[in-house]
């Protein structure tokens, strides 16, 4: 039994609302559709999951559907062993999907997930840990230059790749001409960053990421250090210039240690704290973007993804 969580406030599924139709048909005597328009709703089917035994739970909405899903399922599963999950990239950003290697539309990724089930096809299982922030469940955590490229991509009129890629170029085109939108976008922020209880030195970053996955977005390889150690995640701590990161630019790509002494930290780690020195921390899992008074970041566990 397959249960799908249709998130219809998903901007590609408020597009496309006869996607719901499409879906409901692929999933005719395998599985049930649930429209989930509220957090509540997610409860209720994690809750139907684990008293009805189902082994495949989808998330048709993007990256932050699928945080809250795992987020909401572990909560309510406790000890049980979650259900695989299939991500069915409905949503504006698939960062996580796109990392992963996982392509296709709603409707293609579910038919090929039913069609593996019955022997009918190929069938893609991955065991990926995923990261614990602050409670919630995902697999890229960040702050500092993370955040504020996430809010200025929200606050744009659009999202999705293309403005993406847009603000990418406009953050290149701007630290080539010295000019002031790279440089605010990677000011250095005054952080308190311990890692497996052994605070760093330094005390103002540019980059704070931490991830479980490898490719961080279209291809880059920012943490390739991901899968080195069961229970610990790629942490990087830095305080690159604008400047700097495009010398690095060919390196940060293809997954190879960066020697500048901006480079603060790069390496696996199990448990890692961020405290602010100016109040609150602004930070992010998995594109969406919180504050909190810290950031304490450790693996939970792992999930099974299908594809």
């Amino acid at each position: 039994m397959i249960s799908v969580i249709h998130n219809p406030n998903a901007k590609q599924n408020r597009k496309r609302p006869e996607r719901a139709e499409r879906l409901a048909k692929i999933l005719e005597g395998v599985g049930t559709l649930h429209q989930t328009r509220s957090v509540d709703a997610v409860h209720d089917v994690a809750r139907h999951c684990l008293e009805t035994g189902c082994k495949v739970v989808g998330v048709n909405g993007g990256d932050g559907s699928l945080q809250m899903a795992m987020t909401i399922f572990a909560d309510i599963y406790k000890e049980h062993p979650l259900p695989s999950f299939v991500v069915m990239r409905g949503g504006t950003m698939n960062t996580v999907a796109g990392g992963l290697g996982i392509k296709g539309t709603p409707e293609s990724i579910l038919s090929k997930v039913v069609k593996g089930l019955k022997d009918q096809g190929p069938l893609t299982r991955m065991k990926n840990q995923v990261l614990c922030a602050n409670g919630h469940l995902g697999f890229m955590s960040g702050a500092a230059v993370v955040v504020r490229f996430l809010d200025a991509y929200y606050d744009a009129p659009s999202q999705g790749p293309v403005q993406a890629v847009k603000m990418g170029f406009q953050i290149a085109g701007s630290t080539l001409a010295g000019t002031g939108y790279a440089k605010e976008m990677f000011k250095p922020e005054p952080l308190i960053v311990e890692v497996d209880g052994e605070p760093l030195p330094e005390t103002e970053f540019s980059i704070i990421l931490g991830c479980t996955v490898e490719d961080i977005s279209m291809g880059c390889r920012a943490t390739p250090r991901a899968y080195e150690r069961k229970g610990a995640f790629h942490f990087m701590a830095c305080s690159l210039s604008p400047m700097q990161i495009v010398g690095q630019i060919p390196r940060l790509w293809t997954g190879r240690d960066i020697p500048h002494d901006a480079m603060h930290y790069s390496a696996p780690a199990e448990q890692v704290t961020i405290r602010s020195e100016n109040g609150p921390v602004r930070w992010m899992l998995d594109g969406e973007c919180r504050t909190d008074d810290r950031l304490d970041i450790k693996v939970w566990g792992e999930v099974e993804l299908l594809w």
